[in-house]
């Protein structure tokens, strides 16, 4: 007997593993790929809070079709999403498929809204680290500690992280340099 499995599809299973089992391990997270996997479970396993701090959103992991479908499973169970984007240019979100859908939940008025800044996140000051990050429900998260190379600090039972991580997502949000994107009047 053999085993086919690609070591992407080895990872998927190691990281559903490690969120259904509510492990409190931290681990390291690295590609556009692996970040995939971690952010679609992170998706899968909120029940109420999605806070995303991120570039732009319409490129690259935020424009595949299973970080969209697992979000939008997320806002159909009645989710509350926010995100803040400080890379944000409206005529490329014109052409991605989740503004797209983003823009068709905001016309249903599900618990959603998005903002654009131009903060920006670091981890450590000296060198400065540019970060990014999504965490769920004050337990989940994943940061990224390399925005370039997508390296990230991830788990999936963690409050005490998450929670910091939420509380500071909160900060730049409601910050005065956080203005409101009208989802509707994108497309």
């Amino acid at each position: 007997m053999t085993c086919n499995k690609t070591l992407i599809d080895e990872y998927r299973d190691f990281v559903k593993y490690l969120a259904d089992t509510k492990d409190t391990r931290i681990f390291l997270n690295s590609d556009e790929d692996h970040a995939l996997e971690v952010l679609v479970q992170l998706f899968h396993q909120a029940t109420s809070s999605i806070k995303i701090f991120a570039g732009c959103l319409y490129e690259h992991v935020g424009n595949q079709s299973e970080y969209i479908s697992a979000l939008s499973d997320f806002i159909e169970k009645g989710g509350e999403l926010r995100i803040l984007l400080n890379n944000y240019n409206q005529e490329k979100a014109r052409e991605s498929l989740l503004f797209k859908r983003l823009a068709m939940y905001a016309k249903q008025n599900k618990n959603i809204e998005v903002k654009e800044t131009n903060a920006k996140a670091f981890f450590r000051t000296e060198p400065k680290q540019e970060i990014h990050f999504t965490v769920v429900d004050n337990i989940g998260y994943r940061i990224e500690t390399n925005i370039e190379k997508r390296t990230a600090r991830c788990s999936f039972n963690d409050s005490k992280i998450a929670t910091a991580t939420a509380e500071f997502f909160d900060k730049l949000y409601t910050d005065k340099r956080a203005q409101h994107i009208d989802l509707n009047n994108i497309f």
